[in-house]
């Protein structure tokens, strides 16, 4: 039988995974204001629960996870080469097509931001952490990180130039990330938005998301500051 643990000091009581449990493995305690598990033989081990938990609060015992793939750095460079070769390939640059492509793109975000706060509420940074797991699973790297700091930096790289993080890290418990460039920051202040909005929502917890499956560590965000440049100051837990 599988053996699924909550961690009631990380859960947040969003009452997500008692919702998408498809055997309803869990049951919402309102005395609690946290989910209990009440019927464990039912779990068969799809995961829906631990993927859509915004803190990363449910840890299965006994199901065979499937690894991530990592590109052969070889293969990489060979493919490299072989458009480089064939005299690489050419994107048009007109700055006029991009600026309306942008546009677009931020129209269609806000749209999605405000079907997902009027359907999910409160659960919307759920959205983007499911997001940003989905992504660390399928994005290709060219080897694992070693650690937790590794990682941050691999993130950092990844998501430039359409965000120019910085990461402070020291080493234990306290990350700060700051935004320098940052699409959406632009988007919000072009369509007359305050900055924190729903799509800010959506961007940090997709970030925390994609950092957090990576590195295999649980962030608590304490503190945000939007402006010229955003920062987030984040708790960084380590899973036992």
């Amino acid at each position: 039988m599988i053996d699924i643990r909550i961690d009631d000091d990380a859960c947040v009581g969003c009452s997500l995974c008692v919702e998408v449990c498809p055997t309803k493995v869990f049951e919402f305690d309102e005395k609690k204001a946290r989910p209990v598990v009440k019927k464990p033989k039912e779990c068969f081990g799809c995961l829906s629960c631990s993927e859509i938990c915004p803190a990363t609060a449910i840890v299965h015992e006994g199901v065979v996870h499937s690894e991530n793939h990592y590109y052969d750095p070889g293969a990489v460079e060979l493919s490299q080469k072989t458009a480089d070769e064939a005299g690489g390939i050419n994107f048009p640059d007109d700055a006029g097509i991009r600026r309306l492509a942008v546009g677009d793109l931020g129209i269609r975000l806000l749209s999605v931001a405000s079907v997902f706060r009027q359907t999910l509420g409160g659960s919307l940074p759920a959205v983007g952490t499911m997001a940003g797991r989905t992504l660390a699973t399928h994005l290709p790297r060219y080897h694992v990180p070693a650690d937790f700091k590794e990682a941050l930096a691999m993130v950092v790289e990844q998501l430039a130039p359409t965000w120019d993080l910085e990461a402070s890290y020291d080493g234990a418990e306290s990350l700060k990330i700051t935004a320098g460039t940052c699409f959406i920051r632009d988007l919000c202040r072009r369509e007359g938005l305050e900055l924190g909005g729903d799509l800010c929502v959506l961007f940090y917890n997709y970030l925390a998301g994609y950092l957090a499956k990576l590195s295999g560590v649980r962030l608590k965000l304490e503190k945000t500051s939007p402006g010229d440049t955003c920062a987030y100051e984040i708790k960084v837990i380590r899973k036992e």
